[in-house]
């Protein structure tokens, strides 16, 4: 099945052939070979903003590990790998059939490297203990089928992912929606996408109200406490009706009265950016319903010709002084429609006054 005729490789037997279109070896070694031969390409925001798969989910990975340790008959699907430094493998066709050959792979490459020389494109949990490098987990010897892809671009094997998790199995959406926005040019997405444009930059936007707030997949850090599918969900809110700040139909002015707003609310709430996990402003059904009320009030204050947080706040305060804890006024108000009652009984109890020109409004705020 494989053999290491020497310390510094590792040699196995695969077959050479396309899944549509690809080209790829396939073959069959020991769980802990594999394992110990590629690597997670770990997305985080802050420290590898270009990688790829989303954060290990620890007892995932440890029921993996069980199930092929404890069971005698048991079965996965293919691990899939991508190459991406060939330096380091190889592809040893034989003399009878080109498509018929052996893989090596350079160990000492592997070790030396500071790279990811190959990485696991599906099947990270599966491979995560196997290796038998972490303590209280031995290497898994038995024989897995592995499939590795060695002719692909960063951004193939990112597409890939997306379409292998994406399409075949649900995985964190806010993660999706990271691996969408790198797949797309920046005017493509403000053009087609302004909510998950607007989202992202959001969480981007340093000394903005939702800075380093914003959880797009991958590694979790601390203070990332809103999901940015959340938050693109509530801005498609925003930017669903027909109001001033969807007539402005550009997708930098919008961010910018969008962002004033959420700076006007973190003055109204600012509890809940001290404390955010006893307030519901920046969470789920609250963070939803917060997106909801700032349709209402960007469309007032956009009507009067204004669009700073100063003349938003103003607006958010003319109204009750409502409880936004865990325990207070809303409280168990779940999904769209907790969020449209939370909208419907703080817009209602607003004050404002009305008047002025798309064309003078657009250029006041560009120019800002």
């Amino acid at each position: 099945m494989n053999t290491a005729s020497k310390p510094d490789q590792l040699k196995i037997p695969v077959i050479r052939g396309q899944v549509l279109g690809i080209t790829v070896l396939r073959g069959y070694a020991r769980l802990c070979d594999i394992a110990s031969v590629s690597k997670p390409d770990i997305y985080d925001q802050k420290k590898n903003p270009t990688g790829t798969q989303r954060d290990l989910n620890p007892k995932h990975a440890k029921a993996a590990y069980e199930y092929v340790k404890n069971r005698e008959m048991a079965f996965w699907p293919e691990v899939f790998l991508c190459v991406r430094d060939r330096k380091a493998v190889q592809y040893v066709p034989t003399e009878e059939n080109p498509d018929f050959g052996t893989l090596v792979i350079n160990l000492d490459m592997l070790r030396d490297s500071a790279k990811l020389i190959i990485s696991r494109v599906d099947g990270n949990h599966r491979l995560h203990y196997g290796d038998g490098s972490q303590e209280g987990f031995q290497p898994i010897e038995r024989p897995v089928s592995f499939c590795v892809a060695y002719n692909l671009t960063l951004e193939q094997e990112i597409i890939l992912f997306r379409d292998i998790n994406d399409n075949q199995r649900r995985m964190n959406t806010s993660h999706l929606d990271n691996i969408e926005a790198r797949l797309t040019s920046e005017e493509r997405q403000r053009r087609e996408h302004p909510e998950l444009y607007i989202a992202q930059k959001l969480g981007r936007d340093d000394g903005g109200p939702l800075s380093g707030r914003v959880y797009e997949g991958g590694k979790k850090n601390i203070g990332q406490i809103v999901p940015l599918r959340t938050l693109r969900t509530g801005i498609q809110y925003m930017l669903s009706r027909p109001t001033k700040l969807t007539a402005l139909g550009d997708a930098d002015a919008q961010y910018k009265v969008i962002r004033n707003y959420f700076e006007a609310v973190k003055k109204w709430q600012p509890q809940a950016w001290d404390e955010p996990m006893r307030y519901l402003v920046l969470r789920g059904s609250g963070l939803w319903g917060i997106c909801f009320i700032g349709a209402d009030v960007i469309d007032r204050v956009l009507k009067q010709g204004k669009f700073s947080a100063e003349d938003m706040v103003e607006i958010l305060k003319s109204g009750k002084n409502w409880d936004w804890s865990n325990k207070g006024d809303f409280q168990g108000y779940g999904g769209r429609g907790g969020a449209t009652k939370i909208c419907d009984q703080v817009t209602k109890e607003f004050v404002d006054a009305s008047g002025v020109s798309l064309r003078d409004l657009h250029r006041a705020i560009m120019n800002e």
